[in-house]
């Protein structure tokens, strides 16, 4: 099956000195350039305007939105001289040939009201915003909200989310979902530390479902929301079935919006559990993370892209061990590149590691120090990283 969708880049014109006039024609001259280096051959590209090109991959049944995040990143630096955070936004349509056509005729105007209305998308149409990391959020959010969802399902003694922070733009790119039982000695989470994983992995992974389910139908997602999935459960044949069966739950309109954080993963994958990963996940998710809490994690193991990133999670050491592990995470950042992975940290606990992750450009990080938990979701918002961490939910709102 061969992937095909319209990519279209949205900018704000006040943000640049660039004439208007003379706009379009940069925005293509560099798009073109992009995609003829890095939409390689089978991948086709053609443009059907100064700022919309049709993209095809022959090999795919979804196009490599990773890839294309990068453009964006260079588009501002020629355009706006810095990365400027919101002044470009790279836009993925998709769905039928007239749907794509009447999508690309549309004004800049008819594109910014598609960003902040519910204005009709054209008919059989998705839009989808291309994150930072190549993560596709839905446009407008409303979008994603099912009409038909359990939204009655009790509650969990305690649910939280906490954000995940892109430093490089300054900027929450998503969420990860946890939640405790009541009877719990102290709350679970992904981003805190071994102590804090969950005592019964499954009741933990199947709350989170549910969770997100209430998150989806009660107010959209705006930005990915990582669900934990346990890598030593999937990995037996008999928990397999019911990890299927659980997930089965999410809608596939919010598949865009859904990404996967598979904890407790080994220093070396192999290729069979790889497969297994992505036989029971690809279905309900946009994306993996793999979370693990080796250092020399094996990532030279895995071909290129096979995940959308690798976390590692500090141990529960000495600040000295910590920053031991994190500097030897960091050093391996090449080893990533080749293989077009992402890198993450978490359990981030100090402004002295905060730093240490920045100045080992260290993309995604997570963690107290980072965020607290939440009640409400901070995906898509600013914040400016000297006001880190994210406290209370009363601190979030009058700071974003």
């Amino acid at each position: 099956m061969t992937a095909t969708a319209c990519l279209r880049v949205s900018l704000d014109a006040n943000r640049t000195e660039v004439p208007v006039e003379a706009l379009g024609p940069l925005v293509a001259k560099y798009a073109n350039a992009f995609l003829e280096v890095r939409w390689c051959w089978p991948r086709t590209s053609s443009a059907l305007s100064h700022y919309c090109y049709l993209l095809a991959d022959p090999r795919a049944d979804r196009l490599d939105t990773a890839e294309l995040a990068r453009l964006s990143d260079e588009l501002e630096v020629r355009l706006f001289g810095t990365a400027a955070s919101e002044a470009l936004t790279l836009l993925l349509f998709e769905g039928p040939a007239e749907a794509i056509e009447e999508f690309a005729a549309l004004s800049d105007a008819d594109v910014r009201d598609l960003l902040s209305s519910d204005r009709n998308l054209p008919k059989e149409g998705r839009l989808s915003r291309i994150g930072p990391d190549g993560a596709l959020s839905p446009v407008p959010p409303s979008l994603s909200q099912p009409m038909l969802l359990p939204l009655d399902l009790p509650p969990p003694v305690d649910e939280a989310v906490q954000g995940i922070y892109f430093a490089g733009r300054e900027l929450f790119v998503g969420d990860v979902l946890s939640c405790t039982p009541g009877d719990a000695e102290r709350h679970a989470s992904l981003v805190e530390g071994e102590p804090h994983l969950p005592s019964d992995a499954v009741e933990f992974d199947n709350g989170c479902v549910l969770a997100a389910l209430r998150h989806i139908g009660q107010r959209g997602l705006r930005a990915p929301l990582y669900l934990p999935v346990s890598f030593s459960k999937l990995m037996r044949p008999t928990m397999r079935s019911g990890y299927a069966e659980l997930l089965h739950c999410l809608p596939f309109s919010a598949r865009p919006s859904l990404a996967a954080a598979v904890y407790d993963v080994p220093r070396v994958m192999s290729y069979q559990a790889l497969r297994v990963v992505h036989d029971t996940l690809d279905e309900h998710f946009s994306a993996i993370d793999l979370q693990t809490f080796d250092p020399g994690f094996e990532v030279l193991q895995l071909s290129t892209r096979a995940v959308r990133s690798v976390t590692l999670s500090l141990p529960t050491a000495r600040s000295d061990v910590r920053l031991a592990a994190l500097r030897r995470f960091g050093a391996r950042a090449n080893e990533f590149k080749r293989r077009q992975i992402w890198t993450g940290v978490t359990n981030i606990r100090t402004r002295a590691e905060c730093d240490t992750a920045l100045g080992l450009r260290v993309p995604f990080i997570t963690g107290p120090a980072i965020c607290q938990r939440q009640d409400r979701l901070l995906g898509g918002a600013l914040w400016a990283y000297k006001d880190l961490p994210v406290t209370s939910p009363e601190h979030r709102d009058a700071s974003a």
